[in-house]
C-alpha cells in the first residue's frame, strides 16, 4: 500500500505540487506509518472535521485546500468513501463557520459524527469516556470500523427510520462478543477502567480495595432480595406519588416517620420518632432518593420527580439506581462509602480477608482507613476570648466529619436490611443480596467513564 500511496502523491504532484506536498502532511496525520488500509471512516471525519480546524486555527483558505488536496488523494487511492468526506458541501460548510463561531462549529461537528451513523453509541452498560486508556482507544477505532462496515452493506442506514436503534443493537453485539480468550472489548474496557480506579494516585484510599478487584471487574447481578432490600425505598417512592407532607425546615413529617418505622420495625431514639432526625433510617433513605433525583422539594410538600416514576414502576431498576447512587457522589462522601463498603466484603465469610480492626465500630475502622490515606476535615481557626469554647466545639464537630460520612452509609445499609451482626465492635457482615449491592455500587463508580478535567 506504501507504494500505491507513492504512486498517487507523485501523479497529484505533477497536477499541483503545492496539493501534493498538502495531502503528504494530511496524510502524515491520518497514517503515519502510511499503512492506508488501517485508515476507517470516522478518523478522516474526525481529521477533516475537527483536528484540521484546531491546526489552521487563522487561515480558512489553508483549511479548505487541505481538505480538497486530501480529497483528490483519495480519489486516485480509489478511497470513493472517504474523498466524499472531504468534498462534501457540509465539510465547506463547517470549516468556514468554525471562524465566524468557534462553539457553533464545534457543535455541528458533533451533530456530523453522529449523523454519519459511525460514531460508536453511548449504551447502557458503557460510556464512552474522553480520559481513555489503550484497550478503550482500540475498542472504540476498531467499533467505528465495523460500523463503517455495516453501514456499507446496508445493515445500517444512517438516517432512516429506525438505525439507531438499529447502530446500538450492532455496537453492543459487536462489543460483546467474546474473542479466542473469552474476552469481549467491554470486559477489557472494565478491567482497563476498574484497574485505574483502584490506582488513582489521587483516591489512595482504594488501594486497600486490591483483594476485590475481581469482583468488582466482574459486577454482580440484581439478586432475588431485591424487591425486599428496596421496599423501604419505594414505599417513600409510593408516598411522594400523593405527596409527602415537609415540617417547615423540610423534613418528613413526624406522622409518616412513626409509620413507616413501625411498619418495617426499626429501631429509634427517643421510641416512637419525634421527627425524622431521631430515625437514621428515613434519614439515609431520604437522602438517597433526593440524591438519584427521584424526589423533589415543592412547597412544604415532597413530590416524585419524573425519574422518580419511572423508578417507583420498576424495582429492578430502583435497585440499579441505589447501587449507581452511592459511590458517585464525589469527595469525602464518595470515599466513605467505598471504603466501608470495601470493609465489609473483605469481612465476609466469602471475601478475601479482612481490612477491619475487630473491636472497635465499622465507622472508627474506615475513618481510621480515610484519614491514613490523606483524607482531612476541614479546621476552623483557632479562636481565644469569650467565644474560645464555641470554637471547640465546633473543631470537635469538625473531627467527626469523616465518621459521620461513614456512619451515614451504615444507616442505608441498615435501612435497606443489607447488612446484619453489631457495629460497635465491627462484627457486621452483609447480607447475601448486601454482598450484590456492594459490588454493585463500587462496579459502577469503577468503570465509570473518566473525563478530562
Amino acid at each position: 500500500m506504501r507504494e500505491a500511496v507513492a504512486s498517487a502523491l507523485a501523479e497529484l504532484a505533477r497536477r499541483d505540487e503545492r496539493a501534493a506536498d498538502m495531502a503528504r502532511l494530511a496524510l502524515g496525520t491520518l497514517a503515519p506509518d502510511g499503512e492506508i488500509q488501517r485508515l476507517n471512516q470516522h478518523a478522516v471525519q474526525r481529521f477533516c472535521w475537527y483536528e484540521l480546524p484546531m491546526r489552521f486555527q487563522n487561515s480558512a483558505d489553508d483549511r479548505l485546500f487541505a481538505v480538497r488536496s486530501l480529497g483528490h488523494l483519495f480519489q486516485l487511492l480509489k478511497l470513493n468513501r472517504y474523498a466524499q468526506v472531504c468534498s462534501a458541501s457540509e465539510t465547506a460548510t463547517l470549516l468556514a463557520l468554525y471562524d465566524a463561531d468557534h462553539t457553533a462549529g464545534l457543535a455541528m461537528y458533533e451533530r456530523l459524527m453522529w449523523e454519519s451513523g459511525v460514531e460508536p453509541p453511548d449504551l447502557p452498560e458503557l460510556t464512552w469516556g474522553t480520559a481513555v486508556g489503550d484497550m478503550e482507544l482500540h475498542a472504540r477505532r476498531e467499533t467505528a470500523a465495523a460500523l463503517e462496515l455495516a453501514i456499507s452493506l446496508g445493515d445500517i442506514r444512517p438516517g432512516k427510520r429506525g438505525w439507531r436503534p438499529a447502530q446500538e443493537r450492532f455496537a453492543r453485539s459487536f462489543l460483546t462478543q467474546p474473542d479466542h480468550r473469552g474476552l469481549s472489548h467491554l470486559d477489557r474496557i472494565r478491567e482497563e477502567r476498574v484497574r485505574a480506579w483502584i490506582s488513582s494516585s489521587a483516591h489512595p484510599h482504594r488501594q486497600r480495595l486490591w483483594p476485590l478487584v475481581g469482583q468488582i471487574i466482574a459486577g454482580a447481578d440484581v439478586p432475588r432480595g431485591s424487591v425486599a432490600a428496596m421496599a423501604p425505598l419505594q414505599r417513600l417512592l409510593d408516598l411522594a406519588a400523593d405527596g409527602i407532607t415537609l415540617t417547615q425546615i423540610g423534613y418528613i413529617s413526624p406522622g409518616v416517620v412513626r409509620q413507616m418505622c413501625e411498619d418495617f420495625g426499626w429501631s429509634t431514639s427517643p421510641e416512637p420518632p419525634r421527627s425524622e432526625t431521631d430515625a437514621t433510617q428515613i434519614i439515609a433513605l431520604h437522602q438517597v432518593l433526593r440524591t438519584m433525583r427521584a424526589v423533589r422539594r415543592s412547597g412544604r410538600r415532597l413530590e416524585l420527580t419524573r425519574r422518580g416514576q419511572q423508578l417507583r414502576d420498576d424495582p429492578e431498576a430502583l435497585w440499579q439506581a441505589a447501587t449507581e447512587t452511592l459511590c458517585r457522589t464525589g469527595g469525602i462522601e464518595q470515599a466513605a462509602a467505598e471504603t466501608l463498603l470495601g470493609l465489609l466484603l473483605g469481612r465476609s465469610p466469602q471475601g478475601l480477608g479482612s481490612h477491619a480492626r475487630r473491636g472497635i465500630s465499622d465507622a472508627e475502622a474506615a475513618e481510621q482507613v480515610l484519614t491514613e490515606s490523606g483524607w482531612r476535615p476541614m479546621e476552623p481557626p483557632v479562636a481565644a476570648g469569650r467565644h474560645a469554647a464555641a470554637h471547640r466545639r465546633t473543631a470537635d464537630t469538625a473531627s467527626d466529619q469523616v465518621r459521620a460520612m461513614v456512619m451515614a452509609v451504615g444507616w442505608l445499609l441498615e435501612a435497606l436490611g443489607l447488612v446484619c451482626g453489631n457495629d460497635s465492635d465491627g462484627r457486621r457482615e452483609l447480607t447475601p443480596p448486601g454482598r450484590a449491592f456492594a459490588v454493585a455500587c463500587l462496579h459502577k463508580s469503577a468503570v465509570a467513564p473518566r473525563a478530562v478535567v
